[in-house]
């Protein structure tokens, strides 16, 4: 799959493209069911939310997961990504951001590429997210809150009000490292409003690194279960850096990815064939 030249251009200039039922039901089927399975492996992995027991996130999915490994190497994905950055790309982050029905926790409002240039070495912000809907996302279950075209503002710097240089898992809380001021938001939403992209469960959001956004707490019975794939140009390795976080979490490992065929996720991995 490839972007058109008006999805190129609605990416430009707003910082955001959602291509609706990008994967089928029989596709994301399968991957949701991992889901709870990936929530469920004990180990360093998963973040939780403020009551210690739900899980709020999950990363790394892709490297020990056989169907999240193929979403990550999928055409449907790495194309839109190469044809956006204009180069090869790598997996730089992958994680399942969870928002559980009824204790789905806030993210604040925030641009992505900050984290990755100021604890991971990244130098450019020649990265993508494209983030896919395991759930329905509606208006209910706290889809993700955009900006548009904030973007264009580059990195707004922000201080590291917690200092936990050691604590990778600050970065995902509900207390987040690198949030945007109260009053730098209000100056961007009055020139640009907000938009909440939702749709069916297989869409696909790709956004830009520096787009602000956040989202709202889960109060509904409604799971909102995202797969947020962050794909890094081959010409952007990070630079070392004194401490870095764990593997499972940022890669280094800057091998251009060779797609997997577009029936990946249709194939019986026992079998070789693909499903009915």
């Amino acid at each position: 799959m490839y972007l058109s030249d008006a999805d190129l251009e609605h990416y430009r200039t707003q910082g955001y493209l959602l291509v609706p039922d990008l994967f089928t039901p029989d596709e994301i089927g399968r991957l949701r069911a991992q889901v709870p399975v990936e929530a469920g492996v004990a180990g360093p992995r998963a973040v939780f939310e403020t009551d210690g027991s739900t899980v709020r996130a999950i990363h790394g999915s892709h490297a020990t997961n056989e169907l999240f490994g193929k979403m990550a190497r999928h055409p449907r994905l790495v194309h839109p990504a190469e044809q956006v950055l204009g180069s090869p790309v790598y997996v730089h982050q992958f994680k399942i951001n969870v928002k559980a029905a009824f204790v789905g926790d806030v993210w604040k409002w925030h641009q992505d590429f900050i984290f990755w240039r100021k604890q991971d070495g990244m130098r450019e912000p020649l990265v993508i997210n494209a983030m896919v809907f395991l759930d329905d996302v509606t208006e209910f279950n706290g889809p993700l809150l955009i900006v548009p075209g904030s973007h264009e503002a580059g990195v707004i710097d922000v201080e590291d009000e917690q200092k936990k240089k050691d604590d990778w898992t600050s970065s995902f809380s509900a207390d987040l490292r690198y949030a945007i001021s109260h009053d730098t938001l209000a100056a961007l939403v009055s020139r640009a409003g907000i938009v909440a992209p939702k749709g069916r469960a297989g869409s696909v959001l790709f956004t830009h690194c520096n787009l602000v956004h956040g989202s709202s707490p889960n109060m509904s019975p409604f799971n909102r279960a995202l797969a947020i794939l962050t794909y890094n140009s081959v010409t952007n390795p990070l630079l070392a850096v004194p401490e870095p976080r764990p593997e499972f979490l940022v890669s280094r490992t800057f091998t251009p990815i060779s797609p997997v065929a577009d029936d990946a996720l249709r194939t019986d991995a026992r079998q070789g064939v693909p499903t009915v």
